[in-house]
């Protein structure tokens, strides 16, 4: 098996949704391939954190306790006299407030959680969206709409295109020369793509507002056999994708 074949299988592969047949070929392959392992490990290990992601387990035993609570405060509730109730009560009072209190800190939790996967979807929504518009521009007959290597010629193309002024810089002098730009759509919205070349391999840096305008950290993830770099910088949000080693692809990102 080819790693070009091998590629288009490995997430299928680490979710085990292959046949029996493609599953042996793919785990052979594998075994003498070294990046096509290194992808493998890193599904695997996107795939355990995206299970993990903000999910923590209720303090052991605390429904037990809550109840064993409730229960004393019952009894001692009906072995009072009548004076004592008074105070039992304004006791029972307290011990419902710390209920509601941890009722709330639980809400607050899940709200978090339900936030943290939220997010986690949707930006792995998108992480598909690049990497199938990078695929598809390979296909095509060629990767660009405006063929040139002047930023001054390919930034004002995109005016009027797209409602976003993508920031276009050749760094030819540094071994990754500007080959043109196009119009994608990721993410249910048109995106500026800016393409550059190194060697023989073709990079696409997907470009639109960051939401809030918020900075962000490089992220790296490896989706159907691309490096993908994703950060947000300057109110941009940047998403960088291509089947250049990650080293090389980080010096561009470095760049930008």
């Amino acid at each position: 098996m080819h790693c070009e074949h091998a590629r288009d299988l490995l997430g299928a592969y680490v979710d085990g949704e292959l046949t029996h047949n493609e599953q042996h070929a793919v785990t052979e392959h594998v075994a003498t391939c070294a990046e096509c392992r290194a992808t493998v490990e890193d599904l695997q290990r996107m795939s355990q954190q995206l299970r993990t992601t903000g999910r923590e387990a209720m303090p052991a035993g605390l429904a037990l306790r809550v109840r064993a609570a409730l229960a004393r405060e019952a009894a001692a509730m009906e072995a009072l006299p009548a004076q004592g109730v008074a105070a039992m009560r304004w006791r029972q009072t307290a011990v419902f407030k710390q209920v509601a209190a941890l009722a709330a800190a639980c809400v607050v939790s899940s709200l978090i959680t339900w936030s943290a996967l939220t997010w986690t979807d949707a930006t792995a929504h998108v992480e598909q969206d690049v990497v199938s518009a990078h695929i598809r521009s390979l296909l095509q007959d060629s990767p660009i709409q405006v063929a040139s290597s002047d930023s001054h010629t390919v930034k004002p193309w995109f005016a009027g295109r797209i409602d976003f002024a993508p920031d276009v810089r050749d760094f030819a002098a540094q071994g990754f020369p500007l080959v043109g730009g196009r119009i994608d759509y990721v993410g249910d919205r048109r995106v500026g793509a800016v393409v550059y070349k190194r060697n023989l391999h073709l990079v696409n840096v997907f470009m639109w507002p960051a939401a809030g305008g918020a900075e962000m950290g490089v992220q790296r993830q490896v989706t159907k056999g691309y490096n993908v770099l994703h950060w947000n910088k300057a109110g941009v949000t940047y998403w960088a994708v291509s089947d250049l080693n990650l080293e090389e692809l980080r010096q561009l990102q470095g760049m930008m």
